[in-house]
């Protein structure tokens, strides 16, 4: 009878630990490349999306307005009637529409919540004139006493807004008026401090980086 060779129960336990280890080693550093990549998709997509806003308002004399039935997205007037870009309702990577301004989007357009948000900053007053009271402005991008004050100096006439790795436009621990009174709206994420870490990515009409900092 020859004997049979095989693993030993030590051997097995020792092959399963090192490729634990590797697995440790390998999923952080993928993650973090996923992470990466749809950080630069989502300033790639910003950068196009500014491109046919301000060729809409070298057309109009005035920036695209924010849609009543849901401010928070992409302006239709990109695309229709004229294509001032050929595909305008590009999704942020980062979109989670439970975590995105309370998750109260329309039935009729659910697959709004996956895209970028976009806010064109406004005088009330002028607002008003310009395009009536079919169009609403969001609180954070009314420049005005009982909204934002300051924020046309700050952004300019639009921005935009990717929701950023942490998938949340703002601080859920605390109420909508202490986001407000903190400005949490305006934390930049930072991937210095961290891949996931808490903050949004902007860009604006005066930043391609999105950069602002108030006083």
């Amino acid at each position: 009878m020859k004997k049979r060779s095989g693993f030993t129960l030590i051997e097995l336990l020792i092959v399963v630990a090192i490729i634990a280890i590797l697995a440790a080693i390998a999923v952080p550093n993928f993650l973090e490349a996923q992470i990466r990549g749809k950080y630069a998709r989502a300033v790639s997509d910003m950068r196009t999306l500014a491109t046919g806003v301000e060729a809409y308002a070298v057309d109009n004399n005035h920036y695209p307005p924010n849609n009543a039935a849901n401010f928070w997205s992409t302006p239709w007037q990109v695309t229709t009637p004229i294509s001032y870009l050929t595909q305008g309702r590009l999704k942020d990577p980062f979109a989670n529409w439970k975590r995105r301004m309370g998750g109260s989007f329309p039935e009729s357009r659910p697959d709004d919540a996956e895209l970028y948000s976009y806010q064109l900053i406004v005088f009330l007053d002028e607002y008003n004139k310009l395009f009536g009271t079919r169009y609403e402005a969001p609180i954070e991008a009314l420049d005005d006493p009982s909204g934002n004050p300051g924020a046309y100096e700050l952004y300019g006439a639009w921005k935009q807004i990717s929701l950023g790795p942490d998938k949340m436009y703002y601080d859920e621990s605390r109420t909508d008026a202490e986001n407000l009174a903190l400005r949490l709206f305006d934390i930049h994420y930072d991937p210095t401090n961290g891949s996931a870490s808490f903050g949004n990515i902007y860009r604006t009409q005066k930043s391609s980086e999105g950069r602002f900092n108030r006083n």
